[in-house]
């Protein structure tokens, strides 16, 4: 309440900050003023110093606002408390505490069917204690318009949604809506995409908690991403062919499938490295590499010689043998064609 101490009139605040005087009141308005006659509230233009004669000291007396259901704001009539006592007319006015609230917020990105990126807010403020000793936040989520993730509002804040968290009183997450948010950009992506919040398990310390410390973001993670050109291809040990993006994500596009058989020592040589299937063989076990007795891929590597070295040392020395007779029938041919010869002469 505010009380002039010369005049015989009480003077007080709405709770819009306008001055509400008594219908029986008197006062000079300064130019620029503006007074409503039915509830007797004048409205002053701001910045300016409104220092004449009919103005008074004033006396500042705070109280605290008690009712049936709302009991003394101690902190809050401690921070207001410095603005009590004498308001000279030439004074420049008077100041409260800082006031500081029980805040946080938090931001994260969404990308819609299109690629295109969007940022969400969350902003967390504490509202009170739940009746079992836990704590309550208010929350609110937000996206820059013309996105919508609220089609039941009225208003034009459609890009605005509420909701609460809960917190027992160890601190743990106990309950929280919204769980998903239906958004649509409006920007010819596809409307009401859902996307859910995962604040963390119920009765877990996983995700959001409510301890006595200054509030922080420890850490944000989302598995959407914005459109991307295939930048390369490498193949692991199981046969996936992963692609790599050029929006720095990376996916599995196929697997090479691998064969194996029941009686390996069946198969029949083809040359070289590869085999052929026999009835002794059995039919091939077709599956994923690693898996099931069948071998692994290595990618970027060559093959090691599989040849037999004493088999193959065998046949050198055949083949060698052979091409020494085969040379020996050619000296023989030649000798018998100069006899030959010499029996003519």
């Amino acid at each position: 309440t505010l009380n002039n101490s010369l005049a015989a009139h009480n003077t007080a605040l709405d709770l819009g900050g306008n001055f509400v005087l008594p219908a029986t009141a008197t006062i000079t308005l300064p130019i620029g003023a503006i007074i409503n006659p039915l509830s007797a509230i004048i409205d002053l233009p701001v910045g300016a110093n409104y220092v004449d004669d009919d103005d008074f000291d004033m006396n500042l007396a705070i109280t605290a606002f008690t009712d049936a259901t709302h009991t003394e704001n101690r902190v809050f009539t401690s921070i207001i408390g410095t603005l009590q006592g004498a308001l000279p007319t030439d004074s420049t006015g008077k100041f409260s505490q800082s006031m500081f609230a029980a805040s946080h917020a938090s931001s994260i990105d969404i990308y819609d069917s299109l690629g295109s990126k969007h940022t969400v807010r969350l902003e967390f403020r504490k509202a009170g204690v739940t009746s079992d000793g836990g704590m309550e936040w208010d929350m609110k989520i937000s996206v820059e318009k013309p996105a919508v993730i609220d089609a039941s509002r009225t208003d034009e804040n459609k890009n605005i949604l509420t909701g609460v968290v809960k917190f027992a009183s160890d601190g743990s997450l106990d309950y929280f809506t919204p769980s998903t948010i239906n958004f649509t950009g409006n920007n010819g992506s596809t409307a009401n995409q859902s996307v859910r919040l995962n604040l963390g398990s119920i009765g877990s310390f996983d995700g959001v908690t409510s301890f006595d410390s200054p509030s922080n973001t420890s850490g944000i993670s989302q598995d959407g991403y914005t459109g991307g050109d295939l930048a390369g291809i490498r193949v692991d040990e199981t046969g996936t062919l992963i692609g790599s993006f050029t929006n720095g994500r990376s996916f599995g596009l196929a697997k090479v499938a691998m064969a194996s058989f029941s009686n390996d020592g069946g198969l029949e040589s083809d040359g070289g490295n590869t085999f052929i299937q026999t009835s002794n063989s059995g039919e091939p076990i077709i599956g994923q590499a690693s898996v099931g007795g069948r071998g692994f891929i290595q990618a970027s590597a060559l093959e090691m010689s599989n040849a037999d070295l004493s088999r193959s040392l065998t046949q050198l020395i055949i083949i060698q043998r052979g091409y020494q007779a085969n040379s020996k029938t050619i000296t023989t041919s030649d000798q018998m064609l100069n006899t030959l010869l010499q029996l003519k002469q």
